[in-house]
C-alpha cells in the first residue's frame, strides 16, 4: 500500500483533468471538468494531498491530452491495480485492447473475458473505471450500437469517439 497519493491537474481540449499517483503507479484519472478547482477536488476526495513531481508524471499528461484529441495513447503507463478485483481487471485490460476509432458492445466485452451474459456487470466495471480515457470505456456501447452511460455525459463520450474517427449513433446533439 502506498504511503501517500500525489496529484496533478492540467487542461485539455475538453476541460480540466486531474491525476492521482501512488507509489505503485497511476491510481486515478478524472474525466474533464469545467474548472481547475473541480478537477483538483476530485483528486483531493481520493486522498491525494501533495503535487506530483514532473519526474513521476513522465508522459502521462501528454498521453491523456492526446487521447482527448483522438491521438494514439502511450500504453506503457504503469497503473496501480491495488483494490481491483480479477474480473474488473480482466474487463479493463480487454477494454484497453479496443483500438481507437472502434467500439465494442458491453456484451461483446463480457464474452471476450469469458463471461457471456455479463453485460450489466461489464457496464458496472466501466462505470467505476478509475482510469477513464486511458482505459477507454467511451469505446463501449449498447447492444444496438448506441451510446449509453458515461460519467462525463453522453456528449463527452460522443466527442471522444468523434475525435478518434468512430461512428456515433443514438445521440442527438
Amino acid at each position: 500500500m502506498s504511503s501517500s497519493m500525489r496529484f496533478h491537474v492540467f487542461e485539455t481540449d475538453l476541460g480540466w483533468v486531474s491525476l492521482a499517483l501512488s507509489d505503485d503507479g497511476l491510481r486515478a484519472i478524472s474525466l474533464p471538468h469545467k474548472s481547475r478547482d473541480a478537477a483538483l477536488d476530485a483528486m483531493l476526495e481520493l486522498g491525494a494531498s501533495d503535487p506530483a513531481s514532473d519526474t513521476e508524471l513522465g508522459p502521462i499528461p501528454g498521453a491523456i491530452a492526446g487521447i482527448v484529441e483522438g491521438q494514439p495513447v502511450e500504453t506503457s503507463i504503469h497503473l496501480d491495480w491495488s483494490g481491483i478485483t480479477p474480473f474488473r481487471r480482466a474487463v479493463m485490460e480487454e477494454c484497453m485492447r479496443i483500438p481507437a476509432g472502434k467500439t465494442l458492445t458491453y456484451g461483446d466485452l463480457a464474452a471476450k473475458v469469458g463471461r457471456p451474459g455479463a453485460a450489466r456487470a461489464v457496464g458496472r466495471v466501466m462505470a467505476t473505471n478509475p482510469w477513464p480515457l486511458l482505459v477507454p470505456c467511451h469505446r463501449v456501447v449498447g447492444s444496438d450500437g448506441t451510446l449509453h452511460g458515461y460519467g462525463g455525459g453522453l456528449p463527452m463520450k460522443a466527442a471522444l469517439l468523434r475525435a478518434e474517427g468512430a461512428p456515433v449513433t443514438g445521440l442527438a446533439l
